[in-house]
Parts: C-alpha cells; sequence; structure tokens
C-alpha cells in the first residue's frame, strides 16, 4: 500500500529505504489519478526489495513543493541510497522528477537499475 504523508516525514523514509518514490500529486488533479495505481503495483513488486512508495499531497505541503519546484503534477521525486537522483532525458538535459504520467515501463526501470545498484 502506498501512504499518504507528510512533508515532514520524507527524511526519515529516505533513512529507512533504499529507493524511495515520492509521488507529489493533487486531489483535484486527473493525471494523479492515473498514475495512483501504477505506482501501487510498483510498491507491490519492489517493495521486498527495498522500494517505498509514497504519496505528498501537494496542496497541503506549499512548502515542500516551493522547495522542489514543483510546477505540474503528477511529479515524482525518486531518493536512492539517501539522495535525489537525477535523470537524463536521452537527449543530455538533467531533471530532478518525472512530470505527468510515464509508461508503467519507466518506472519499473528506474526501480530496477537503483535496486541492482545497490546489490552491486
Amino acid at each position: 500500500m502506498v501512504d499518504d504523508i507528510n512533508s515532514n516525514e520524507i527524511p526519515k523514509i529516505i533513512e529507512d529505504h533504499k529507493v524511495v518514490f515520492v509521488d507529489a500529486w493533487a486531489t483535484w488533479c486527473g493525471p494523479c489519478r492515473t498514475l495512483s495505481p501504477i505506482l501501487e503495483e510498483l510498491q507491490e513488486k519492489y517493495g521486498n526489495k527495498g522500494l517505498k512508495v509514497v504519496k505528498l499531497d501537494v496542496d497541503q505541503n506549499r512548502e515542500f513543493s516551493m522547495e522542489n519546484q514543483i510546477t505540474g503534477v503528477p511529479s515524482v521525486l525518486v531518493y536512492s541510497e539517501g539522495k535525489r537522483v537525477v535523470f537524463d532525458d536521452g537527449a543530455g538535459k538533467k531533471m530532478d522528477k518525472l512530470v505527468g504520467v510515464m509508461p508503467p515501463e519507466v518506472y519499473e526501470q528506474i526501480a530496477d537499475n537503483l535496486l541492482a545498484e545497490e546489490a552491486a
């Protein structure tokens, strides 16, 4: 199950898990509802390997949203070994969050890669 958390809980969650996906979402956001079951499935598939998926309501956690420059929802922030993961978009541009709903394979690939790094 994916927990709905407040931003003050994030440091402990990041400390306690190998890989953390933070789903920055809003109650009024249609695409956020589309992403929810994808992330629920990810939690079920990888939870026993050290992955934790949590949801953070951007309207209830405005300071977190501003600090992390969340300008569109859903936005998924990924942490591995306590650090924020920065992605290469394939065209040389660096991104520190996944904005919008990606195909499930994208989230699975990220989880696979980060959890494999842990095992190596």
